[in-house]
């Protein structure tokens, strides 16, 4: 029996390695996400909808700053040091939308801390981690239990984190678990603008290449060490140029002003977690006074406590007022000298939005915000948030050690996925192949064996029967016929003791006639309707869809 249980393991694991030729991926959408849970306010943030354990719905940012996923808790909305974010004291409800609806730590099994892999970019912050436990998150269409961390202190993070930095817990469990081939990821941000938002998407596993408006002809290294100054970050590059593009007051030329060039590139960090550019306190003082100088008036900017009786800003960027006039500019980044982004005037500006005191996102018409932290970069670790991403689609493949940029399809539709990786030779290793020959070999041994014995306890049941009386009915006087019944008699431990051949009509005439009462007809089986079931796999696409014109990126 040990050998039909290894038999069976091996033809299941020949069936997990045959689907990893499917392509699978897993999809999601991300964008404005609504979390409605009883006795609760609702919740209104940014992200991917993730339910854990079958009753809890969450939103989740994806990261590169964590391998394993952090969960906010309801402990960070409780306190008032807690609720205190940017010098303004904030509601429970502004709280909970700003976590992406935090969850209780007692709802789940805690398991010990070093359950966790490494997690710098954590630690770098000045977080802690307090708490891990073990959680059923369903992924799209897919299950898989996992270890978590919980956050339950601390202002420098939001919403939960969907780990996926370079050791990336869940990328390694989906992987395991055949359910993708490659420990990679593609992401559309889509946009936060409030001219021209648009949702976007995540695919664990590949890519979306309808969200691709050109091949990836941009392909950066993933450094070994992926610390930049004091902060983690496996996605870097070097920013060789920015450049502001200023529309004249006739709105028909531009003018180009350099913030800086290559002669003092600085390397930064691509971060889908953050939404503003994150720039050295140098770069941010050069775009300050740029910005002072093509607004009608000289702009002042506003603290946060200005406005915060109407809302609170989250990731406070470049706050002044809309008297002030417009900031008429679109930002141009030229990346390792090869890679030019521009971001548009209407994800540069925008009004200012936050969270009323109910957590519902709105906006006050009275301010602008530019899209640039309004603080150095923290750590002195320059990033490109989600205002740049809007203009780039992000694919990463850790196990080929390369991150690559693309133009953004801005028109994108239906996710069409696309899987990356191979299933090691087509799915099985030879010492697999030679243990599934030999367990096939060693189950029809075993099967045999049963057989025999089966055969031989029937003949110890019934010592009448021996080869010699069924040698002589089979040549017993007749037709052919005859004899072939009276094999089927004999087959059942039964000597018959009169005319073989009358008495085998009367018994199959019986049984033709109990048959008909019974609903069953000798020689006719009827079956049930059998049902087809759809099963999606993320099969690659291998024509590429239209291709529209892009604007931006070159």
């Amino acid at each position: 029996m040990a050998d039909l249980l290894l038999f069976t393991f091996l033809l299941i694991r020949a069936a997990v390695a045959a689907s990893c030729a499917d392509g699978n991926t897993i999809q999601f959408r991300v964008g404005n996400c609504t979390i409605r849970s009883p006795n609760e306010p609702e919740v209104q943030s940014w992200g991917a909808e993730v339910a854990l354990n079958n009753e809890r719905t969450i939103c989740m940012v994806p990261s590169t700053v964590l391998n394993d996923t952090f969960l906010t808790t309801t402990s960070l909305c409780q306190s008032s040091e807690q609720l205190k974010v940017h010098q303004v004291d904030m509601t429970p409800a502004q709280c909970a939308s700003r976590r992406g609806g935090p969850v209780s730590a007692d709802k789940f099994k805690g398991v010990p801390l070093s359950n966790l892999v490494q997690n710098p970019g954590w630690t770098l912050l000045n977080n802690t981690i307090e708490d891990a436990v073990e959680v059923s998150m369903q992924l799209s269409r897919q299950a898989i239990t996992t270890t978590v961390g919980l956050i339950t202190k601390g202002q420098n993070s939001a919403a939960s984190h969907l780990g996926l930095a370079t050791d990336s817990s869940i990328l390694k469990v989906l992987k395991g678990q055949g359910l993708i081939v490659a420990r990679s990821f593609g992401l559309n941000v889509g946009s936060q603008s409030v001219q021209s938002p648009r949702g976007g998407s995540l695919v664990l596993g590949g890519y979306d290449q309808g969200s691709v408006a050109n091949p990836f002809l941009h392909e950066f290294p993933i450094p070994q060490n992926d610390r930049l100054q004091d902060r983690h970050c496996p996605l870097q590059v070097e920013l060789t140029g920015l450049t502001l593009e200023i529309k004249m007051a006739n709105a028909s030329e531009t003018e180009s002003r350099d913030i800086f060039s290559k002669s003092t590139g600085i390397t930064v960090c691509v971060e889908p977690y953050d939404n503003l550019f994150r720039l050295p306190s140098e770069t941010l003082s050069a775009l300050l006074g740029y910005v002072n100088q093509t607004t009608e008036q000289r702009t002042h900017l506003v603290p946060v406590t200005e406005y915060a009786d109407e809302l609170v800003n989250l990731e406070p960027g470049l706050v002044y007022r809309r008297s002030s006039g417009e900031f008429n500019a679109a930002l141009r980044f030229t990346i390792n000298d090869k890679m030019t982004v521009e971001v548009p005037f209407h994800e540069l500006q925008r009004p200012l939005r936050g969270l009323d005191s109910n957590g519902a996102a709105v906006l006050n018409t009275s301010y602008n915000e530019l899209q640039i932290f309004g603080d150095p970069a923290p750590g002195n670790a320059p990033v490109l948030g989600k205002a740049f991403l809007s203009q780039v689609y992000l694919f990463v493949d850790y196990d080929a050690g390369k991150f690559y940029m693309a133009p953004l399809n801005s028109e994108a539709g239906a996710v069409l996925p696309v899987a990356t990786g191979t299933c090691p030779s087509g799915g099985l290793t030879a010492t697999e192949k030679g243990l599934i020959a030999l367990g096939a070999v060693l189950g029809a041994l075993v099967l045999a064996i049963l057989a025999w014995a089966i055969y031989r306890w029937r003949r110890r049941r019934n010592p009448r029967i021996n080869g010699t009386e069924a040698q002589a009915m089979d040549h017993a006087p007749g037709n052919a016929t005859s004899g072939a019944q009276n094999r089927s008699v004999v087959g059942t431990g039964q000597f018959p003791s009169r005319n073989r051949s009358q008495e085998m009509q009367d018994t199959l005439s019986q049984n033709s006639a109990a048959g008909a009462d019974s609903g069953f007809a000798i020689g006719h089986a009827p079956f049930g309707h059998l049902s087809r079931q759809s099963v999606e796999t993320g099969r690659s696409y291998e024509s590429p869809p239209q291709r529209p014109t892009h604007t931006g990126i070159v």
